[in-house]
């Protein structure tokens, strides 16, 4: 069986960070896997360097019919069966190139797709129905979509996203807090994730407000991109900042490709979603043994067994998270220790070994 993911870049998005670690560890199925992408992106050279056929097929501008023949060229070459994208354009783009062949295309929903232009939402509309088969990160996902887009066939399936919990046995040693210059006796928090409208990183900052008034000492790093659509989630973040005297102790500091080793530099990991339909990010952090806040969206409250493996704050309420952050700085020895129990459990339930099986077993039904 060979597989072709077809991805629209290799930026450092969730989609991207799953795609790259089961291709990573593809060699554990009996699938052969493929990669198409459309542009390149920071994860550029950690795909480059996978054992396998890693390949570039990009239309010239938005009007290049030829690029649906020089995809399809590429995937009969290639003699791919089954194409799995995880962005609806690159759904739409494989059907059109799959027309008059026995190539079947799945997707794998990362979204839950609100916010989304009407033209986007009828592409999204027409996908499920074409689809040889859906996939959902979560049982959360799935509800939202059986109700909004009214699917009720055999072909749609939940699997959840997966780390390759690999990567974070390598990152024992690490120069992160020396590269930032702050001290391993000094409190040091952080989130992960672009600054997107699916998070809402103003209210992480409006927490780190409380802390400062307080007059607890403490540093904090945002690890994500600022969103060219969306540029004004990021400036409101870093303008909060400025404006309560916050900058000399809350980091922005981009894209990393090294966040595993970050996140074993931290105290705690605080997050907040508006709209995540899984979560790689808290995952990641509770896999590393620390202590994790994260506010009480559907999802957060499914992946982490209804707070038992994470510490659940009231969305959009700072002084909630506050309040379960002051209980953290109290009881450190209890919290990390419920941190390390925490860790065993996400290396079980999301373990790539998993998640290959689970899509093998996808594959195998088409």
């Amino acid at each position: 069986m060979k597989v072709a993911y077809i991805l629209g870049s290799l930026n450092s998005g969730g989609a991207e960070v799953l795609a790259l670690d089961v291709l990573r560890q593809s060699k554990k199925s009996k699938i052969e896997f493929i990669c198409i992408h459309r542009k390149k992106g920071v994860l550029f050279s950690s795909f480059k360097a996978l054992n396998i056929n890693t390949f570039q097929c990009q239309p010239k501008n938005k009007f290049d019919i030829h690029y649906f023949f020089k995809l399809k060229r590429l995937l009969k070459q290639e003699k791919v069966e089954i194409v799995h994208t995880h962005q609806v354009i690159d759904t739409f783009i494989a059907h059109i190139a799959a027309v008059f062949t026995r190539i079947k295309v799945i997707q794998t929903f990362h979204g839950h797709g609100f916010n989304v232009k009407p033209l986007m939402l009828a592409m999204r509309w027409f996908v499920l129905k074409i689809n040889a088969a859906n996939i959902f990160v979560s049982h959360s996902q799935y509800k939202s979509y059986l109700s909004r887009f009214k699917i009720k066939d055999k072909r749609n399936s939940v699997i959840y996203n997966t780390i390759d919990f690999s990567k974070f046995y390598q990152a024992t040693n690490s120069n992160f807090r020396k590269e930032l210059g702050i001290d391993r006796d000094v409190l040091l928090s952080g989130s992960v994730g672009n600054f997107t409208n699916g998070r809402d990183q103003l209210v992480i900052c409006k927490f780190l407000g409380v802390l400062h008034k307080k007059g607890i000492p403490f540093y904090h790093v945002f690890v994500g991109a600022k969103s060219n659509a969306e540029p004004h989630l990021y400036m409101q973040c870093v303008a909060y900042c400025q404006k309560n005297n916050l900058s000399k102790n809350v980091l922005f500091l981009g894209s990393r490709n090294d966040v595993p080793e970050i996140l074993g530099q931290l105290d705690a990991f605080v997050y907040s979603t508006v709209h995540d339909t899984f979560g790689i990010a808290v995952i990641e952090a509770i896999a590393s043994k620390i202590p994790v806040f994260v506010n009480d969206w559907e999802v957060m409250k499914e992946i982490t067994e209804n707070g038992k493996y994470a510490n659940i704050y009231q969305s959009k309420n700072e002084h909630d998270l506050m309040h379960h952050f002051i209980e953290f700085l109290s009881n450190r020895k209890e919290y990390k220790l419920k941190a390390i129990d925490a860790s065993t459990y996400v290396h079980t339930k999301f373990s790539i070994e998993n998640h290959i099986a689970d899509l093998t077993n996808a594959y195998k039904a088409l």
